[in-house]
């Protein structure tokens, strides 16, 4: 029987290897000192927004902790709920809402690549994650990843447009 991954996967490489560079473009955009503030918005503006990310981003992670959580501890796979969104709900927080959040508060365009460099870490080290998935949970681990998008919870939408897409077929006109 396969040795059963850390309830953490790879998220300790990911977080401390986001955080190395979210602290180097700190420090860069601090000593350089305004050159990376957003000037093609006004502040009022990027604040909104940014706490409108971490209004969803927050919630959203909560949610991804208690379920995974719960599914850790009982051995099953969690397809439903957050996690019928994306299949990596936890980290897409981070990566699509929080971090940008935080970046737009602290009005630091550099900041921007912060999830940019998250996101290819992140397919990078999922790789491991999804190998061991698919090694313990077969083919209803295989049929959810067929279904449900990785990281950008975006594709969700997608997906529900298809569907009904799909069952409300328009009729031919001639």
């Amino acid at each position: 029987m396969k040795e059963k991954m850390s309830r953490w996967g790879v998220g300790p490489i990911f977080a401390f290897l986001s955080i190395g560079y979210g602290v180097i473009v700190l420090a860069i955009s601090r000593y350089f000192y305004p050159t990376f503030r957003i000037p093609l918005f006004p502040k009022w503006l990027l604040s909104g927004l940014g706490i409108v990310l971490l209004l969803i981003g927050v919630p959203f992670f909560i949610l991804s902790v208690k379920s995974v959580r719960k599914a850790y501890n009982s051995d099953t796979l969690v397809t439903r709920g957050i996690y019928g969104f994306c299949r990596h709900p936890l980290y897409s927080a981070w990566v699509v809402f929080i971090v940008p959040g935080i970046v737009l508060l602290a009005n630091i365009w550099i900041g921007l690549t912060a999830p940019l460099f998250m996101y290819f870490l992140l397919r990078k080290l999922i790789i491991k994650e999804e190998t061991y998935l698919e090694s313990v949970f077969g083919s209803e681990y295989q049929n959810y990843k067929n279904e449900t998008p990785c990281i950008m919870p975006f594709g969700y939408i997608k997906r529900l447009y298809n569907k009904a897409k799909a069952g409300n077929p328009q009729p031919n006109k001639p």
